[in-house]
């Protein structure tokens, strides 16, 4: 309503000004006729037309009063004296000033549409009334007044605050359309250094390192809508009233409810958008920005059908084939989805006879072959060797606080396919890990509370895949690690000790285990 009247009385105040006679109470009539809609909570298709003029329009202003602010200032160096540029200046003042209306007019129309940040919208809009009673101001001041050295004075500084307040409000207006950081978006690192902001964030969606642990939302499905769908939708520029910087914003939807349905894609009002023809008015994004791959639509459909979990696996999710396919160009360099990708399937006879010795055995992914592998507490040597039959499709072995000790390891030189493994709380020691050197696809392994020391970390050297390490409450050294870390660049090594070198409780390094 404020806004409104404000708009309303900016025409009054400049069909009261004799000069301006381009705009009359008739206009001012119109005006106001075509606001009451919008002050009644209405947003006709009229008004909604009317207002995509506005980027037509908004440069206007820029342009005449520039120019204004330009012919003021040359038109008093003695070189340009003579060729009477200040007798511009009027018609520069009063062309700005008139389309500096219109622009705000029609900014303010078409911001009944919705979709944008109220504050960043509001001082925006603030901003450009500013421009354009300071400009109508100048004209008066200029064409009337200006004979008065205090006038003049005062006219010079309405004159510069012009300009200023126009740089900002386009500035606003950019962060508006484009977002709050359009301006130093692509500043050099030198400049951004210098200005206290932080390192240029990295294009594109970054790659997955490891398949195994990557969590559906996470690292698949927030990455796609952060780079196609965020520039539309968060908290500056709120498009249909939705955000989709979050998970909660996502499942809370938009002015039309929720835009998904968990467990049906097919029901669910983001999937459809997606899939009109780009020239649709209802597909997103909208027809001529960065669209959406055909992969990347299939990943956000697959993930609302697992039930748009949010901190779910993808290794606990039915992976249907052109998904895995998809999701092993999100890995870093091809790296394939789980380790072995052509294993035949595993001898039921031999799961089910070792299921009815308490080792636990299940399907990481359902239509792949691979298996988790958890042993209970009273498993020895014997129980290990067990598990040779399904040494193909073993990738995850749990071996923690069994009676396995150094020589039991030997076993495992055959399980190629072997990415994690834990040892928590056994008896292996350097001897032991000598034979896990043989596993090159190993990407994760628990030594927490075993007797290992800086001796065997040497063996792991050898494993060129290896990533993640935990080494709580054993001989290992900071030395050691140093020396491990200089030989695998890219280990993270967990070693419990902290800030003030205490270690990780037996609750935290369970969980990490499992």
């Amino acid at each position: 309503m404020l806004r409104n009247s404000c708009l309303i009385g900016l025409f009054f105040i400049l069909a009261a000004d004799s000069q301006a006679e381009v705009l009359s109470p008739a206009v001012v009539f119109a005006v106001s006729a075509l606001l009451q809609p919008a002050v009644a909570g209405e947003s006709s298709d009229l008004i909604l037309f009317i207002g995509r003029f506005h980027p037509l329009l908004v440069h206007l202003p820029i342009g005449f009063l520039l120019l204004a602010f330009l012919l003021e200032c040359f038109g008093r160096l003695e070189r340009f004296q003579e060729a009477g540029l200040e007798n511009a200046v009027p018609f520069s003042l009063l062309s700005g000033g008139i389309s500096a209306i219109g622009a705000v007019l029609t900014g303010y129309l078409l911001s009944l549409d919705g979709g944008y940040g109220e504050d960043l919208l509001s001082t925006h809009m603030w901003l450009g009334i500013t421009v354009a009673v300071l400009s109508l101001s100048a004209f008066i001041l200029r064409t009337r007044f200006f004979d008065r050295p205090k006038i003049r004075t005062m006219y010079e500084g309405i004159l510069l605050l012009m300009v200023a307040c126009l740089m900002a409000a386009g500035h606003y207006g950019g962060s508006l359309t484009h977002g709050s950081d359009y301006l130093t978006r692509h500043m050099p690192e030198p400049l951004r250094s210098v200005a206290g902001l932080p390192p240029k964030r990295k294009k594109g969606i970054k790659k997955i390192e490891d398949l195994d642990s990557a969590q559906v939302f996470t690292d698949v499905i927030h990455p796609i809508l952060d780079t196609r769908c965020v520039t539309c939708h968060n908290p500056e520029k709120k498009k249909g009233e939705l955000l989709l910087t979050s998970y909660d914003e996502l499942m809370k939807g938009g002015e039309n409810g929720p835009v998904l349905q968990a467990g049906s894609a097919d029901s669910s009002n983001l999937v459809y958008r997606l899939l009109l023809p780009e020239a649709d008015d209802d597909h997103m994004p909208p027809e001529g920005k960065l669209q959406l791959t055909g992969d990347q639509i299939d990943l956000i459909a697959w993930w609302i059908d697992q039930g748009a979990p949010i901190k779910r696996k993808i290794s606990e999710l039915e992976v249907p084939k052109h998904i895995s396919e998809a999701l092993n160009k999100l890995t870093v360099k091809g790296t394939p989805f789980l380790a072995g990708t052509n294993v035949p399937g595993a001898d039921s006879t031999v799961v089910n006879q070792l299921r009815s010795r308490g080792i636990e055995i299940s399907l990481i992914v359902r239509d792949k072959n691979f298996l988790q592998v958890k042993y209970p507490e009273s498993a020895d040597s014997v129980y290990l060797k067990q598990l040779l039959p399904l040494s193909q499709q073993v990738v995850w072995l749990d071996l923690a606080k069994t009676t396995v000790e150094d020589s039991s390891l030997a076993v495992l030189t055959a399980f190629k396919n072997l990415t994690r493994l834990n040892l928590e709380h056994t008896k292996i020691g350097d001897p032991g890990l000598k034979a896990l050197n043989t596993l090159k696809q190993l990407k994760y392994l628990n030594l927490y509370k075993t007797e290992v020391s800086d001796t065997g970390l040497k063996y792991l050297a050898e494993n060129p895949r290896l990533e993640s390490l935990y080494v709580w409450q054993t001989k290992i050294t900071p030395r050691g690690v140093e020396e491990l870390q200089q030989q695998l660049s890219d280990l993270y090594v967990d070693t419990g000790w902290g800030k003030a070198g205490t270690v990780l409780s037996e609750k935290d390094s369970n969980a990490v285990g499992r």
